[in-house]
C-alpha cells in the first residue's frame, strides 16, 4: 500500500485512535478528513493539526451521512481511503434491566451506519 499522497477519511477522528492514525497519516503526506459527532474536539484537532480537515457528522442520521458523502466526494475527488474509526461503548450491568435504547445506539454507530446503503447510493448520484 502506498503510504503517502493518499486522501483519507476517518470516521471517528477527533480523539483517540483516530486522531493518532490522522496524525501518523499527516506525517506522511497525506490529505486527512476526519468527522465526528462533536464540533469542539474536531476544533480541538484542528488546533492541535491545523492540516486536518474537519466536518462534524454523526454517522448515525442518515442525512449526516449524505451531507458527509456528497461534501467529501465534492471536495476531495481524489478519495481513496477510507477509516470507519467512528464507535461508542457502553458499561451494561447485565444483572439489571438494559437500557435497549443504549443498545441500539451502539450498534448503529459502531456496526449498521457503516453498512447502510443510503452512503453507496449517495455517492453514485453524486459521481
Amino acid at each position: 500500500m502506498q503510504t503517502s499522497k493518499n486522501t483519507i477519511l476517518i470516521t471517528g477522528g477527533a480523539t483517540g485512535i483516530g486522531l493518532g492514525l490522522a496524525e501518523q497519516f499527516l506525517k506522511q503526506d497525506n490529505t486527512v478528513i476526519i468527522c465526528g459527532r462533536r464540533e469542539n474536539r474536531l476544533k480541538e484537532a484542528k488546533e492541535k493539526l491545523p492540516a486536518l480537515h474537519t466536518r462534524v457528522c454523526d454517522i448515525t442520521k442518515i442525512a449526516d451521512r449524505i451531507n458527509l458523502v456528497s461534501w467529501v466526494l465534492e471536495s476531495f475527488p481524489k478519495l481513496n481511503i477510507v477509516i470507519n474509526n467512528a464507535g461508542i461503548q457502553h458499561n451494561f450491568n447485565l444483572n439489571s434491566p438494559v437500557d435497549i435504547s443504549a443498545v441500539e445506539k451502539e450498534c448503529d454507530t459502531n456496526f449498521i451506519a457503516a453498512i447502510k446503503d443510503d452512503v453507496f447510493e449517495a455517492s453514485r448520484t453524486s459521481i
